[in-house]
């Protein structure tokens, strides 16, 4: 994949096996367009051998090498496979007192591939915790040099940079295929995955001019990308994917501006992890006419 300097010059960790697939979905397209508009997805649960994959995982390809990290991302399997401690905050983000909650999904995976795993009481929130912070300063105390990834992987230094490479994936992958997307929907928690896309596309209309005209000339749209919010705190989540934005377009030499930035709102049934009826229908929908399988998050 041709990167300018400003991402060739940032090595990756090798935790991708490549390009995560863009395939159509033929019948989804034919049900909600009539062959209107061509319906595709872009499989992230696809990218990786390291345990499903996922948009973390791409996430801590662009991470700096430390001796330990301490982190709330939910999974720990990167970083041991690079040799590092994995040292995990749970949180309590979902309202729900089932028995099971605190020892299956995520927190059983962690703990199956070697985390040391603390569980939270904290509620549901994007910010920073204090509960992190003493965790970074729990591994300093025992020598070791702490590498801090908070929620998401997402507000710190190189949030954002790893899905602006994305969007460059993506613009080879169409042109592979010979389809230009112009609509990117993808679902909004902590922020980095959206913003790293807005700041990631944006660059490319500034380096390939030519194909913004070009697609001009054939009557298609300037690419928009349009997030589903999925923490039932749109304000919060906004101001984060603005921040990260900002900082991940800075860091590659553009400006990010608020117009960018498109968040619905329609669809997070008031609270964060917990689906309701259209949530639901909506993962029936997917599975029964392309054998896609999401989760409530998704």
């Amino acid at each position: 994949m041709s990167l300018p300097d400003k991402f060739a010059s940032i090595p990756p960790l090798p935790l991708l096996l490549g390009p995560s697939p863009i395939y159509l979905l033929p019948r989804i397209t034919v049900d909600l367009s009539n062959n209107k508009v061509s319906i595709y997805a872009k499989r992230e649960d696809l990218n990786s051998a390291l345990a499903n994959g996922g948009n973390k995982t791409r996430k801590l390809e662009i991470s700096p090498s430390a001796a330990s990290r301490a982190t709330r991302l939910g999974k720990s399997p990167p970083q041991l496979r690079v040799g590092l401690r994995a040292r995990l905050i749970q949180e309590h983000w979902v309202d729900w007192e089932d028995r099971g909650y605190e020892s299956v999904g995520n927190i059983q995976l962690s703990r199956l591939m070697g985390a040391d795993v603390r569980l939270d009481k904290s509620g549901f929130g994007i910010g920073h915790k204090p509960t992190a912070v003493g965790l970074v300063e729990e591994c300093k105390g025992k020598g070791e040099k702490p590498y801090y990834i908070p929620a998401g992987a997402s507000d710190h230094p190189l949030g954002g940079l790893d899905f602006a490479r994305w969007a460059f994936e993506v613009r080879e992958q169409e042109r592979e295929m010979g389809v230009f997307l112009d609509t990117v929907i993808v679902c909004v928690v902590t922020g980095s995955t959206m913003a790293g896309m807005v700041a990631g596309f944006k660059l490319i209309e500034k380096l390939y001019p030519e194909e913004e005209a070009e697609k001009g000339a054939h009557g298609r749209m300037r690419r928009k990308v349009v997030v589903i919010d999925a923490s039932a705190k749109p304000a919060e989540t906004r101001a984060q994917v603005q921040r990260i934005a900002r900082d991940t377009a800075e860091k590659i030499g553009l400006g990010a501006d608020q117009e960018d930035i498109v968040i619905d709102e329609l669809y997070h049934a008031g609270v964060y992890g917990i689906p309701d009826k259209q949530t639901w229908d909506a993962i029936e929908y997917g599975a029964s006419l392309e054998d896609f399988i999401t989760d409530p998050g998704l």
